[in-house]
């Protein structure tokens, strides 16, 4: 098991607790009082026990458990029963557990589980991160709290539920009643053409300004405003899912497993294809080439996984421990750590973005390349695609831009085929929706407003009648 700090979060908090993942590939022989407790022995006990790899937990910073033991047993059968995905159980629940006690140790009881924690503690908590968060954000939090403890009251680990409910329907009073209304930020197509091609790929940027691998990061950030992916979702794309060129419809499908573990179609555009292909051919394969000693020795240490690409009524299919396997079906993990062998001898990542040493890809640096790209656009300074001063260009913001661009000509689509009862769409919402992998519609509403209003002549509309305003006044 590893027990490892968390990065920093946006808040910089300080942490008392130490917050882990059981990892069977970190476990070593153990010394303690002159007896040896292999690695063998300790894995055999997780694989006794069923603990999923992945599984969080929460440890005292000296390493201890005993004091944690209700919070850690609810993750593990949280876990076990595959309530949550791994992922989210770690930095969303965990994160909020740990969150919470420490603040519950700081004020009040230093050994508190979260058993402990009382009404009042819980109310001094809402108003703390009240004024830290917005009231969708900690409804949220407070959410992941009330499941906690009606668990633990199913349980028999508590007498009373600390989470303040009133009335029939058990009504949570600690949720915050105001609603907090999110606001879309996007590209228009310009601004997104511009932040591609001088921002992440670096055209016509001076020599300090220079991209190290700029057609990876061209095709990365194309993808994501090209096909409505999430950050994760595409940076483990695999490289057998987007084909060399794509057939006479100009589109190519597949699908992909994002949050929630929902499926989902991707849909990818001839010219999106041509981009990765280009930078398949040229950098991929610099990089690729470049890393074998790297891939290799991780292959002596049993960091990878052999896996075996085959094709199967035109599809890609994978054999990864004797088991068949199509794209949807790989895991994130193995997305990141599978290798196959060329029929050269070489060793080559299953994933389509990869780093120098022929690493997975890292969302950090995927981050900063978007900084990095912002950084770089600034210096071509006042430009009439510039993105808004106000507006930090995340992967997110391709995925925002994609969404209200997608559902502004699907509507527009809608009503020029409206006299055509072949053609017409009837719910461009509803599309979008499947598009992006949203569990609910009210999350893709958010987009509707923006997409009634979507035009790249707004701007141009604005500016003219200022003038005119102006030079009438004048």
């Amino acid at each position: 098991m590893s027990a490892e700090e968390n990065d920093a979060s946006p808040e910089h908090e300080k942490h008392t607790l130490v917050l882990g993942e059981v990892s069977r590939k970190r476990v070593i022989d153990l010394r303690i009082n002159d007896a040896l407790l292999r690695a063998s022995d300790i894995t055999g006990t997780l694989d006794g026990l069923q603990i999923p790899d992945g599984t969080p937990f929460l440890a005292e910073a000296n390493g201890e458990v005993e004091l944690l033991r209700f919070v850690n047993a609810y993750l593990l059968d949280a876990a076990q029963q595959r309530a949550y995905p791994l992922g989210t159980l770690r930095t969303q629940h965990a994160a909020v557990f740990r969150r919470l006690l420490e603040r519950v140790r700081d004020k009040r009881d230093p050994c508190a589980d979260l058993i402990d924690v009382t009404r009042e503690d819980l109310f001094e908590y809402r108003d703390h991160r009240r004024s830290r968060l917005q009231s969708s954000s900690w409804n949220s939090e407070l959410s992941i709290i009330s499941n906690f403890f009606r668990y633990a009251r199913e349980k028999e680990w508590i007498a009373r539920d600390p989470v303040a409910r009133w009335g029939s329907t058990g009504r949570v009073t600690m949720k915050a009643k105001e609603q907090h209304v999110k606001r879309i930020r996007f590209l228009t197509e310009g601004q997104a053409r511009f932040f591609l091609e001088a921002g992440l790929r670096g055209d016509g940027a001076a020599p300090e300004a220079r991209v190290t691998f700029p057609e990876r990061d061209y095709a990365f950030g194309l993808t994501l405003v090209s096909t409505g992916l999430r950050r994760l979702e595409a940076s483990l794309l695999l490289e057998a899912e987007i084909p060399k060129s794509v057939d006479a419809s100009g589109v190519h499908v597949f699908w992909r497993v994002g949050k929630g573990d929902r499926p989902r179609e991707i849909w990818v555009a001839e010219a999106v294809a041509t981009a990765i292909d280009h930078y398949r051919l040229i950098e991929r394969e610099y990089v690729v080439q470049r890393a074998q000693r790297a891939l290799r020795k991780a292959k002596r240490d049993g960091r990878l996984v052999m896996a075996e690409v085959l094709e199967r009524h035109g599809e890609p299919r994978f054999r990864i421990d004797g088991v068949m396997m199509r794209a949807e079906q790989i895991g994130d993990d193995l997305r990141r750590h599978a290798v196959r062998v060329r029929p050269d001898g070489m060793l080559d990542p299953l994933a389509l973005f990869v780093m120098q040493g022929g690493r997975g890809p890292s969302l950090k640096r995927f981050n900063a390349t978007f900084n990095e790209a912002s950084e770089r656009v600034a210096l071509f300074g006042p430009h009439r695609d510039s993105p808004p001063a106000h507006l930090s260009v995340t992967p997110h913001i391709m995925r925002h831009t994609f969404a209200v661009r997608m559902l502004a000509a699907l509507m527009r689509h809608g009503r020029e085929t409206a006299g055509n009862p072949n053609l017409h769409l009837t719910h461009p919402l509803l599309v979008v929706q499947e598009l992006l992998g949203h569990a609910r519609r009210d999350t893709t509403e958010l987009y509707l407003h923006h997409a009634h209003r979507y035009s790249d002549q707004v701007p141009n509309v604005i500016r003219d009648a200022a003038v005119r305003m102006v030079s009438t006044n004048a």
